[in-house]
């Protein structure tokens, strides 16, 4: 009976994973979205009667609503947002660190206890720190001279 319930959970996850990255044509909000395909000219000079059946016209759109986007300008605004300006490139490169061993970077921590292994080393590799501290053996003064001890790493060149 487990094994039933387990197949069952799993074929609705899966379900529910698939509509929800688009694997699901049907939906009216993806059809509304794209534009309707030209209709055929007729050469004569009458109107077509409209079709019993025919859907009513969309309505009119509303003026307080932002006109919606090309799907140029979409993707022109979007990789406007990730392109990082000259000044958040200069903080990030103050907040961060880089491995000269295996090129990682990686961000300054605020807290000890949080700072990779490899900051942790270079600290006492450089000399700043006589030791690789625990978490248990962290104190005002200990905490102080770590962040002091920080802040001179982060200046040095080679872990720029």
């Amino acid at each position: 009976m487990g094994e039933l319930l387990f197949i069952a959970t799993t074929v609705f996850v899966a379900y529910v994973v698939y509509t929800a990255i688009g694997g699901h044509k049907d939906n009216p909000e993806e059809t509304a979205s794209q534009p309707a395909p030209p209709a055929p000219e007729s050469n004569s000079s009458t109107e077509p009667e409209p079709a019993e059946n025919a859907p009513p016209p969309p309505p009119a759109p509303v003026a307080a609503k932002p006109a919606a986007k090309t799907p140029a300008k979409a993707a022109a605004a979007k990789a406007n947002k990730a392109a990082p300006s000259p000044k958040t490139k200069a903080a990030a490169a103050t907040d961060s660190l880089k491995n000269p061993k295996t090129g990682e970077v990686a961000k300054l921590p605020g807290n000890y206890a949080f700072a990779k292994r490899w900051i942790k080393e270079a600290l006492v590799e450089e000399g700043l720190l006589d030791k690789i501290y625990k978490n248990n053996e962290l104190d005002d003064d200990t905490t102080a001279k770590i962040q002091a001890a920080l802040q001179e790493l982060k200046g040095l060149k080679k872990y720029q």
